[in-house]
């Protein structure tokens, strides 16, 4: 079955797919937003400096990109749901050993190993994801992926600024590590991508030259891996030492800094739903480029009333446009998948927003040397300025609605089968 001919409507088959890799990405981003609220008793505790609180960010993500590297590649490989089960575990092991963790080095080597764990999640799952769901509906479901995203921050918030105060960081670290295991239960019933067995049981000669070229991998790949360079340098660049400066230099309790993520991750949740319908009624291109716009205008508002409204509600306006915005990856699920051809497509994603990631260890540590010095509001201006940039480079990207996965990118030429092999090939496949 191609992804044309698949119906509109998912299948109970197809929910457990969507939610299988919905629970990886849930962990994601709560492992990003937890360690942001974590650093600060973390940095008493073990007497780090704020270069050293800064490097423990630049760790995580640089080993997203990592994992990314490794496990996108393997995904292709080995297949996308082997790829699922293994990089939660990972992440599993990298969480609870940082309970245990008494100085800066094991710090920095356990953050390492979560962030290369999770750094392999998105490619795998997202693949997936678009391989199963209904052509007609990919943006809807990749964006509602991806919003699982504002989930982990909700939950991130929470453990951060409620719990933690009650417990400690070690045992919020040991108490995270709890529900992982309960996500291992549920994936392991999901179903590999029937589009990636189908592909993976057509023997062809591979020419690595022809399947990694310039047109079918290194184009796409450099288009996209722009893009998530523009998203994450911005967001990451304003959002990661948000907790630490509202605490530190506006005074704010870690319940009230709690808050404030919570409003962000309730505006992006905000921002998945709606970009999902229009990424499917207008195109993809489209509803990357207005999120990125909107979120400019909301950082420029954010940048011009931040002194004057910074322990009001009022700032909540111009924060709920900017974090609305601001998750245009919402959009890399689909535009991504529909940009790589099967055999590469895990690899394709994972290596573009992963890296992309993975290269935002950078401004976190800009932040650290400007906000002490300037103040939050120079960061909020350079981030906004990176949004305008990313609101035209979607327009680079060509347009993907309702693609057909299977006709992406198809290798001609050095194949063994002939058309009764490639007909029994496939009726094996249609059996597992």
């Amino acid at each position: 079955m191609t992804t044309q001919d698949q119906p509109e409507k998912m299948s109970s088959a197809q929910y457990k797919i969507f939610f299988g890799a919905y629970i990886g990405w849930i962990f994601d981003y709560y492992e990003v937003f937890l360690l942001s609220f974590l650093v600060i008793p973390m940095a008493a505790d073990l007497g780090l400096s704020t270069g050293q609180v800064a490097s423990v960010f630049s760790t995580q993500l640089l080993f997203l990109a990592a994992g990314g590297i490794v496990f996108g590649y393997l995904g292709d490989k080995i297949g996308r749901k082997k790829i699922l089960l293994t990089t939660l575990i990972i992440f599993c092991i990298g969480t609870l050993m940082r309970s245990f963790t008494f100085d800066y080095g094991w710090l920095i080597f356990w953050t390492a190993i979560a962030g290369f764990g999770l750094g392999g999640e998105y490619g795998a799952a997202q693949a997936l994801v678009s391989e199963s769901v209904p052509s007609k509906k990919r943006g809807f479901w990749s964006s509602m992926l991806y919003g699982g995203a504002y989930i982990g921050i909700f939950l991130g918030a929470f453990m951060g600024g409620f719990v933690l105060p009650e417990v400690g960081w070690r045992w919020v670290f040991a108490i995270s590590a709890l529900p992982i295991l309960a996500a291992l239960y549920l994936r392991k019933d999901v179903e590999e991508s029937a589009i990636w067995k189908k592909n993976s049981m057509v023997k062809i000669k591979i020419n690595y030259r022809e399947k990694y070229g310039l047109k079918r991998f290194w184009k796409p790949f450099s288009i996209a891996l722009v893009a998530a360079l523009f998203q994450y340098f911005a967001y990451y660049g304003i959002t990661n030492f948000l907790p630490t400066y509202l605490v530190k230099y506006e005074g704010f309790e870690m319940g009230q800094t709690g808050w404030w993520l919570f409003f962000t991750a309730f505006a992006g949740l905000v921002g998945s739903f709606i970009a999902g319908y229009t990424a499917d009624k207008w195109g993809r291109k489209i509803t990357l480029s207005y999120l990125a716009f909107v979120a400019a205008l909301g950082g420029i508002a954010l940048y011009l009333t931040w002194e004057s409204l910074i322990h009001s509600y009022l700032i909540l306006i111009p924060i709920f446009f900017l974090y609305f915005g601001s998750n245009g990856a919402t959009i890399f699920g689909s535009l991504f998948s529909e940009i790589f051809p099967t055999d590469v497509r895990a690899t394709g994603i994972s290596w573009a927003l992963q890296i992309g990631r993975g290269l935002a260890f950078i401004p976190p540590i800009i932040t650290a040397a400007i906000f002490p010095v300037y103040g939050y509001q120079p960061i909020i201006l350079i981030g906004a300025g990176l949004f305008v940039a990313l609101s035209l480079w979607a327009w680079v990207f060509p347009e993907t609605k309702n693609a057909n996965l299977d006709d992406i990118g198809i290798i001609g030429g050095n194949t063994e089968l002939n058309e009764e092999e490639v007909t029994n090939s496939v009726a094996k496949v249609e059996k597992i």
